[in-house]
């Protein structure tokens, strides 16, 4: 690959790198060394994914020394290599200094230039103040109900030698979007799916993220210590800080977060070579799993958030110790070490969950009030009193982390028939088709539920032909995104179950037109004993010439029932259109499906529907029902 991109920049090339009028290395030399893999890693050369192009992707000036070094390999590496050379330069002030990694990588392979080192103060202190020795992958988990974390997030933290040292003291490695601050969700979606952010690496203090994601964000973390030897590890410090102070263009979907780490991963090391596995879309969780087929993950730890910790207090305390944990929270008396009718023991717990519910508030409202901040100092001071333990008992580790969940990208092949309301009983007007399906990301609530948020959907890219008997073809399906939100009411916790989803689909039908859509719709969910029960409020918008008047545009229920087992998935739905203007077709829909996981990525699905269409007394229902296998990779 690297080697058909160079053949326009070996023209150019010169025939020598000359000192003194005398030539170093011959053109066979510098040509091969500007082929080598880890040079295009260093300068993080890809092949664009729509141009064909290869170029780097960082933008920045900077990053290169040669007016050509985006474009030009062969250029980059004689400007780098004439700039290593000099000599007698004041502190701070050689090419060296300000590209290590490179330097470091090019005196390996070039021993007998004899490259003298120059004083470079500021990166020796800026290592030594790190003080790394290993590396650990860091993934707070999807969080649903925010745009820009929906599919998680990696980051990567700097370790010291000493395992005594406190982890939340070292520095973490972050890429991300550097946002303008007045830009809402809905601009900040687009833009992040349009490239229209810079992307930024940065070093900070690995507390502060962990704040961010498992406190003000309140999500899980998972811990991956990745095997590097020192070598490698001490290369990617160096890599880091020839990129902190660059940017690249950040895309949601493939130039995120996760591809920039494995790309600073893959310039650290000559046998990492991740990035070029991910060339449309780069999922963390898939970035994780690409890591571990390499052989560069070891051990795992799992870090509960402050919400996890809460529920699972909150579900081993008695109703008595609930209301009077936010009763202790709500209330405007002075918090005392006593809580009326509470034993020791009760009283204990009731100060811990109250604290945790105030944090809680806190997070919801973004800015602790005044009122709210001396409270829960108030509930500290007295939990403070106590030296006895609560009878909480820990949190466990999840039986499944989400990297061992099915993959991503999912092929489905289904085979069903259609009828209508007219010929139930009888194989008259019955039509036999067979589905194709293919979805590029990444989860359904009816797929095997392992590793994901219990509740939580988001599919993007879903595309459906049908093949109906007698040899018709056509899409039935084009799914652009499809989120669905049932994060479940709780004692402490009140989150608005959601939904959106737009596209192109059809009636169920041979004959049915396809139509444009957007749907959304806003409510609540529940976990009982015997699963998810959930209810929306739900607006419909369908356009296209078969409705009267172009488009319709609809709101009513949409109640559902759903079940997500280790080996079994079910779900029960029915959408009551009941208010609708310009087409005032009434419209109800009704769905079973049934799942039955065979092993992690494969899963054989049953789905039957109904939709009855009413307008005026004029009344139709059409039936399909459909039988597949799904399988993941």
């Amino acid at each position: 690959m690297i080697a058909r991109s160079l053949v326009a920049g070996v023209i150019l090339f010169p025939p020598a790198i000359f000192a003194d009028n005398t030539p170093l290395l011959s053109h066979e030399k510098l040509t091969s060394l500007a082929a080598h893999q880890q040079w295009a890693h260093l300068l993080h050369y890809r092949n664009h994914t729509f141009t064909g192009r290869y170029i780097s992707q960082n933008d920045s000036p900077n990053f290169f020394l040669s007016p050509n070094g985006k474009s030009s390999l062969t250029n980059e590496l004689e400007a780098n290599l004439q700039a290593f050379m000099q000599t007698n330069l004041a502190d701070n002030q050689s090419a060296q200094c300000r590209f290590p990694a490179r330097y470091y990588w090019l005196k390996q392979q070039l021993p007998e230039l004899n490259m003298q080192d120059q004083p470079c103060s500021e990166f020796q202190k800026w290592q030594q103040e790190l003080n790394t020795d290993h590396l650990t992958l860091i993934f707070p988990a999807s969080h649903i109900n925010s745009p820009s974390s929906m599919y998680g997030h990696t980051l990567i933290r700097l370790d010291k030698k000493d395992p005594r040292s406190n982890k939340l003291l070292a520095h973490s490695v972050n890429f991300a979007a550097n946002p303008d601050p007045n830009d809402n969700e809905i601009v900040f979606s687009w833009k992040g799916l349009t490239g229209g952010y810079p992307g930024v690496v940065s070093v900070l203090p690995y507390y502060a993220k962990t704040n961010e994601y498992s406190h003000m964000e309140y999500r899980d973390i998972w811990e991956y210590k990745l095997n590097l030897d020192n070598v490698e590890t001490n290369q990617f410090v160096r890599h880091i800080w020839e990129t902190k102070d660059t940017f690249f263009d950040y895309f949601f979907f493939d130039e995120n977060c996760s591809y920039r780490l494995l790309a600073l991963l893959d310039a650290s090391s000559e046998r990492i070579d991740v990035t070029d596995d991910f060339t449309f879309t780069a999922l963390p969780v898939d970035t994780i799993r690409a890591l571990q087929q390499r052989g560069l993950i070891g051990e795992t730890e799992y870090r509960p958030s402050a919400a996890s910790e809460m529920e699972h207090k909150s579900q081993q305390a008695s109703k008595q110790v609930l209301s009077q944990a936010r009763r202790l929270v709500e209330q405007t008396e002075p918090v005392t070490t006593t809580v009326p009718g509470l034993n020791q023991q009760d009283t204990l717990q009731a100060l811990e969950l109250a604290y945790a519910y105030a944090r809680y508030l806190a997070v919801q409202k973004k800015q602790a009030s005044p009122v709210l901040r001396q409270r829960t100092l108030e509930i500290l001071s007295a939990r403070a009193k106590y030296a006895e333990p609560t009878a909480f008992s820990p949190i466990s580790k999840p039986n499944h982390r989400d990297d061992e969940g099915h993959l991503s990208q999912r092929l489905q092949a289904q085979a069903g028939t259609t009828f209508s309301d007219e010929h139930k009983h009888s194989n008259k007007d019955r039509l036999g088709f067979v589905d194709l399906n293919y979805r590029a990301a990444f989860h359904e609530v009816m797929d095997p539920p392992q590793g994901f948020v219990p509740g939580s959907q988001i599919q993007m890219a879903n595309v459906t032909l049908r093949l109906w008997e007698g040899g018709k073809a056509r899409l039935q399906q084009l799914q652009v995104v499809d989120i669905l939100s049932l994060s479940e009411q709780t004692y402490f916790q009140r989150p608005i179950a959601w939904s959106v989803s737009g596209g192109l689909d059809r009636f169920i039908g041979s004959e049915a037109g396809l139509y444009g859509y957007l749907h959304t719709g806003f409510g609540k969910a529940w976990l009982t004993p015997v699963g998810r029960f959930y209810t929306l409020a739900q607006a419909h918008l369908m356009a296209d010439n078969q409705f009267d008047k172009g488009a319709q545009l609809s709101v009513g229920p949409r109640l559902g029932w759903l079940w997500q087992g280790e080996q079994f998935q079910a779900q029960l739905e029915a959408n009551w259109q009941r208010f609708s203007w310009l087409d005032k077709t009434e419209r109800t829909t009704i769905k079973a499906k049934l799942g039955w996981r065979l092993a992690t990525n494969t899963q054989i699905k049953l789905e039957a529907s109904s939709q009855h269409f009413k307008l005026s007394d004029q009344m139709s229902e059409q039936y399909e029902v459909k039988l597949g296998l799904n399988w993941y990779y």
